[in-house]
C-alpha cells in the first residue's frame, strides 16, 4: 500500500469529486433511512436514553438541561421540532426529536466515507472501502443506539466526524477547524480530550512556530465562538422554565453548571480491581462494535501505520488515548457513549486495513475487475447481514414501555397533586409529561413535580420556592413537604423511597399514594 494511503502530508491533495460526494450522500441516506426505520415512536428509556424526556422538556419551556446545559443542541433541537411542527403537521413530539438524532447521526456516516476515501486515495476501489467503513460505523451498536433516540451524542457524532474530516483531509484550511471547535465547544466539551491529536496534525505538517501560532489563534477564536452559545444558559434560567439545572441566573450556578461540579464524584473515584473491570468492560464494547473481523481489519491498519505511516500511528494514538482514559475512569453505567470519537476511529483503521489486505492479494493473486468487484460485494452482503443481526436487539420501533409509563400515570394522577421521584427514569419521564407533551398537565392540572435527590442543591430548593410561592415548605426539604401538605394536596411517589415508611405508601397504578406518616 503506497505512502499516500495513509500519509498525512496534503500538498497537492484533490478536492473531493462529485463521484466521491455521490458516494457520502448514499452513505448518509442510507444510515438516515435505517435510524428512522428502527426509531423509538416516541420517548423511550432504552439504550440509556431516560434523558431524552428532560431534553425535550427543556427545549419545550426553553429551559436548561442537565450539565453541562448543551446550548448548541437546545437552540438546533428547539428549531428542528419548530420546523417539523410545520413539515410533519405535528406528529409525537419525541418522535420528532428522535429524526433529528437520527439525522445528526446519518451525516456523520458521509464525513467518515469522506475521510476515508482521502486515507485511501491512491488505493484501488478506494470509494467501495470507504463506503464500507462508513456503514460499518452508522451500525456500530454505540452510534446506532443513541441515533435512534432524543439523545446529546447524535450530535456529538456528526460533530466528531466533522473535526476529524477537517483534521485529516482539510488541514490548510483552517477555518474548519475552527467552525469544527466551535461547534464541540458548544456542545459536549469532551471534544478538548481530541485537542492533542488535531494540533499534533498541524504540527507534523511543516513543523514550524508561525504555521502552529496561526493554528493556536484558529483553536482558540474556535473556543471562544463556541464559549459564546454558553450566554443562552444565564439568559434561559431568568425565564423561570421548569427545567432549569443550576439556576444559572447567577455566576454561582452557572459555574456548577457549565463545569459540572455535581459529576465530579464519578471521575476517577474507584479502586484498582474496579478500574481493571472497567478495562476490560472498554475493550469489550469497542471489540463489539465491528465484530472480531473487523477488528482484525482495524489491527492491520494500525500495523501498517505503525510500519509505514508513523505521523498517522501518533494521531490516532493520541486521538483515542484521553478519550479512552476518560471513558474509563468516569465510573457511570453510561460511560462507554464517551467512545464515540474511538470508534469512528476505529471505523478508519477498518477501511486503510481492508486496503492493505486488498493490495496484498492483488500483488499475490492479480484479480480482473469481475473478480474485485465480487469481494467487494460480499463486503456489503456482510454489512447487510450484520445489520440484520443486530436488528432486533438495536432497533426501537416497538418500544412503548415510557409511554404506556406515562399513560397509566396520566389515568391515576389527580389535580394539583404532588409527585415526588428519585431516578432519571421516572423523573425526566414526568418532566417530559407534565412539561413536554403536556400530557400529565392536560390529566392532572397544577400537577408539582419535585425530584428527592436534586434537594440536596441550594439552587434547586431556591428554585422550586419562586416556582411554587404558594406550597408550604417547598423551598426547605421534601421532609418538610410531607409534614406541611399532607391533607392539603394529593401526594404520590414515583417509587418507594427509603425516606418514608412503606406503611404510608398505597399502590396506585405505577405510583403510590402518601397518606400519612406512621412512626
Amino acid at each position: 500500500m503506497g505512502k499516500a494511503s495513509g500519509a498525512l502530508d496534503v500538498q497537492g491533495v484533490e478536492e473531493q469529486s462529485w463521484t466521491g460526494l455521490g458516494w457520502a450522500d448514499l452513505a448518509v441516506v442510507g444510515a438516515w433511512l435505517l435510524y428512522a426505520l428502527s426509531a423509538a415512536p416516541g420517548l423511550t428509556w432504552a439504550h440509556q436514553g431516560a434523558d431524552g424526556g428532560e431534553l425535550l422538556a427543556a427545549a419545550v419551556t426553553n429551559g436548561v438541561p442537565h450539565p453541562p446545559g448543551y446550548p448548541l443542541y437546545m437552540m438546533m433541537l428547539q428549531g428542528w421540532l419548530a420546523m417539523t411542527e410545520i413539515l410533519l403537521r405535528g406528529g409525537d413530539l419525541a418522535w420528532r426529536s428522535n429524526l433529528f438524532s437520527a439525522l445528526c447521526a446519518g451525516l456523520s456516516a458521509g464525513f467518515v466515507v469522506l475521510t476515508a476515501a482521502h486515507l485511501l486515495r491512491l488505493q484501488t476501489g478506494r470509494w467501495p472501502c470507504a463506503m464500507l467503513a462508513g456503514l460499518a460505523w452508522a451500525i456500530s451498536p454505540l452510534l446506532w443506539s443513541q441515533a435512534i433516540i432524543s439523545e446529546v451524542y447524535g450530535l456529538h457524532a456528526l460533530i466528531v466526524a466533522f473535526l476529524g474530516w477537517a483534521t485529516l483531509v482539510k488541514p490548510q484550511r483552517l477555518w474548519y477547524l475552527g467552525v469544527a471547535l466551535a461547534l464541540g465547544v458548544a456542545h459536549h466539551l469532551t471534544i478538548v480530550l481530541l485537542l492533542p491529536a488535531v494540533l499534533y496534525v498541524q504540527w507534523a505538517q511543516t513543523r514550524t512556530w508561525s504555521r502552529m501560532l496561526r493554528v493556536l489563534t484558529w483553536v482558540v477564536v474556535g473556543g471562544l465562538l463556541g464559549a459564546l452559545f454558553y450566554v443562552r444558559i444565564p439568559w434561559a434560567a431568568q425565564q423561570m422554565a421548569p427545567v432549569n439545572w443550576g439556576y444559572a441566573d447567577n455566576w454561582q450556578g452557572f459555574w456548577w453548571l457549565v463545569s459540572g461540579q455535581a459529576y465530579r464524584g464519578y471521575l476517577f473515584s474507584v479502586g484498582f480491581g474496579v478500574m481493571l473491570s472497567r478495562l476490560a468492560a472498554w475493550a469489550y464494547t469497542l471489540t463489539v462494535q465491528y465484530t472480531p473481523f473487523g477488528l482484525a481489519l482495524v489491527l492491520i491498519g494500525l500495523a501498517h501505520n505503525d510500519r509505514e505511516q508513523h505521523p498517522l500511528r501518533n494521531f490516532e494514538l493520541l486521538w483515542l488515548t484521553p478519550v479512552s482514559i476518560y471513558s474509563i475512569g468516569y465510573y457511570t453505567r453510561d460511560s462507554d457513549i464517551y467512545l464515540l470519537p474511538v470508534v469512528w476511529l476505529l471505523a478508519l483503521l477498518a477501511a486503510i486495513g481492508l486496503g492493505v489486505c486488498v493490495e496484498w492479494a492483488q500483488h499475490r493473486w492479480p484479480m480482473q475487475k469481475r473478480t474485485w468487484r465480487l469481494m467487494v460485494a460480499l463486503l456489503f452482503v456482510g454489512i447487510a447481514v450484520l445489520l440484520l443481526v443486530r436488528w432486533p436487539s438495536l432497533a426501537l420501533r416497538q418500544d412503548v414501555e415510557a409511554q404506556r409509563y406515562l399513560s397509566d400515570v396520566a389515568a391515576v394522577l389527580e389535580p394539583g397533586s404532588i409527585v415526588i421521584s428519585r431516578d432519571d427514569r421516572e423523573t425526566f419521564a414526568l418532566w417530559y409529561g407534565a412539561w413536554g407533551s403536556g400530557e400529565l398537565e392536560r390529566s392532572a392540572p397544577g400537577v408539582i413535580l419535585l425530584n428527592d435527590s436534586l434537594y440536596q442543591f441550594d439552587w434547586y430548593r431556591r428554585q422550586q420556592g419562586a416556582l411554587h410561592p404558594d406550597i408550604p415548605a417547598i423551598s426547605d426539604s421534601i421532609d418538610q413537604v410531607l409534614t406541611e401538605n399532607v391533607g392539603r394536596r394529593p401526594i404520590f411517589f414515583a417509587e418507594q423511597l427509603p425516606i418514608v415508611d412503606a406503611a404510608s405508601l398505597t399502590p396506585i397504578g405505577p405510583l403510590w399514594r402518601y397518606e400519612t406518616r406512621r412512626y
